[in-house]
C-alpha cells in the first residue's frame, strides 16, 4: 500500500448484518445473499467465506462468468444465476453445479444434451418488466418442457419486486398476487418446484408474507435499507468505509478559486486540505461543491470540483497534517490514524497495520458515521451505486 487510500471491509458488521436480517426473516424461509459485482464492491471471496461462517449457503450473481470465479475456490455454496445464460453455456453450468435461471437467451429446444444435470429456476414476470414468462400458461409450458428433460431439474421459481421499498406497498402487493396466480397454476400442474421467491431487502424488512420460501437479499446485508426513509432499519452498520490520506494543507487567502473550472471562490481566509481519492476511484463527480468528509468527528465540505484521483475539502480550525486519514464515506478513523500517521509506516505494514488499528479502537462503536445514504442523495444516486462504483485500484483492507 503506497497511495494513501483504502477501504475497510468490516467482516463483524457483516456477520451482524446477518443476523439481524435473520431475526426478521419468517422461520420457513431461507436466506439468499446477493454477491454479484465482486459483492457489491466489498470484495466476493471474503463475503462468501464470512456468508458460510453465518450459516448462508445460497448466494446469487448476474453472470456465469461470476459463478466460475466463486465456484473455482468453494464447492459448497449454492449459486443462483440471475442473468440470461446461454444455451452453449448450460453444459458449463451443469459441470459446476451452478443454478441458473431460464430466460429467452435460454430456450429449452436450444438447450443441448447435457453430461450432468442443470438445476433451473423460472423467472416469472409479474411486473418488472426486465426478465421472464408473463403469462401463466407460459409457466406452465416451460415447467412441462423442463420435466420431459432428465437433464433439467425444476429447483425454483420466482419474481423481482420493482417497488417494494415504496411509500405505498400497492405496487408490490399486486406483483405478489399475480405470482401467486402463477403458483397455483403450476400446483394445478403439479409443476410446483420447492422453492418460490420473489423477496428483496425491502420485502424482508416490510412484510413477512412476502418471505415465501427464499428471500434474495442485497444491499441490507452491506449496510443500508433500500429506503431508509420508508424501511428504517438503524441496526444495519456499513460493512465498507473509505479512507483517505491527507496530501496537503494550505491556506487560501479570499479571492482564491479552488479546483478544475475555478468553481468555488474563496470568501473568506481558509484552510484547504487535499485528500487522496476521486472519480477514477469511484468517489462521484456530482459531489464537486456537494460532497462532504468526516476528519476529525467533523463533517467537513468538499470544496471545488472532485479531481480524478484527489478533492479538495474545507478543513478550517482542524488540526490536519499530510499523513492524517479521513473517511469519505463510513466510520470516523480512528483516532490514531491522526499525526501524519501513514508517513510513520512502511509501505510493506500498512495493510496489517490498518487491521490491527481499525479493530483495536476502542471507541469504534460510538464513532460518526458518513452514511451513503446522505452522500448518495446529494449525487442523485443510490448507495448501491457508489459501493459497486469504488474502483478496484482502491486497496480493500479485510477486518476480521
Amino acid at each position: 500500500m503506497y497511495r494513501p487510500l483504502f477501504a475497510v471491509i468490516d467482516l463483524a458488521h457483516l456477520s451482524h448484518n446477518i443476523r439481524y436480517l435473520k431475526s426478521r426473516l419468517s422461520p420457513s424461509a431461507t436466506l439468499m445473499v446477493a454477491v454479484k459485482a465482486d459483492a457489491y464492491g466489498h470484495g466476493v471471496r471474503p463475503v462468501v467465506g464470512r456468508l458460510a461462517r453465518e450459516g448462508v449457503n445460497h448466494v446469487a450473481v448476474a453472470s456465469l462468468e461470476e459463478a466460475l470465479e466463486i465456484r473455482a475456490w468453494n464447492r459448497d455454496v449454492n449459486i443462483l444465476v440471475l442473468g440470461a445464460v446461454t444455451p452453449d453455456a448450460c453444459a458449463k453450468a451443469a459441470e459446476a453445479e451452478v443454478e441458473i435461471a431460464l430466460t429467452d437467451l435460454s430456450p429449452i429446444d436450444q438447450i443441448p444434451r447435457l453430461p450432468k444435470r442443470l438445476r433451473v429456476h423460472l423467472p416469472l414476470d409479474t411486473g418488472m418488466n426486465r426478465l421472464g414468462v408473463k403469462r401463466t400458461d407460459e409457466a406452465v409450458a416451460l415447467a412441462r418442457a423442463i420435466a420431459a428433460r432428465e437433464d433439467l431439474e425444476l429447483v425454483g421459481a420466482g419474481t423481482h419486486l420493482a417497488a417494494a421499498d415504496a411509500p405505498d406497498p400497492g405496487h408490490a402487493a399486486g406483483q405478489m398476487e399475480r405470482l401467486r396466480a402463477f403458483v397455483r397454476a403450476l400446483e394445478e400442474a403439479k409443476l410446483r418446484p420447492p422453492r418460490i421467491h420473489a423477496g428483496n431487502s425491502a420485502a424482508l424488512l416490510r412484510d413477512p408474507a412476502w418471505h415465501l420460501d427464499m428471500v434474495r437479499v442485497g444491499i441490507a446485508a452491506y449496510g443500508y435499507s433500500p429506503d431508509p426513509s420508508v424501511l428504517p432499519a438503524p441496526a444495519l452498520r456499513p460493512v465498507m468505509s473509505l479512507y483517505a490520506g491527507v496530501l496537503r494543507v494550505a491556506r487560501a487567502e479570499a479571492g482564491e478559486t479552488v479546483g478544475y473550472g475555478a468553481t468555488y471562490a474563496v470568501q473568506r481566509p481558509m484552510t484547504l486540505a487535499t485528500v487522496a481519492g476521486g472519480y477514477a476511484d469511484g468517489y462521484p463527480r456530482h459531489l464537486s461543491n456537494a460532497g462532504e468528509v468526516l476528519a476529525r468527528g467533523e463533517f467537513r465540505p468538499v470544496i471545488g470540483r472532485v479531481c480524478m484521483d484527489q478533492l479538495m475539502i474545507d478543513a478550517t480550525g482542524l488540526d490536519l497534517a499530510a499523513g492524517d486519514v479521513v473517511a469519505l464515506f463510513g466510520y470516523d478513523p480512528p483516532e490514531g490514524w491522526r499525526a501524519g500517521w501513514w508517513n510513520r509506516i512502511r509501505p510493506e505494514e500498512r495493510e496489517v497495520r490498518v487491521q490491527e488499528t481499525y479493530r483495536m479502537a476502542s471507541n469504534w462503536e460510538e464513532r460518526r458515521v458518513l452514511s451513503l445514504d446522505r452522500l448518495a442523495e446529494r449525487a442523485q444516486t443510490i448507495p448501491y451505486e457508489i459501493l459497486c462504483r469504488v474502483h478496484r485500484r482502491v486497496p480493500r483492507v479485510v477486518c476480521d
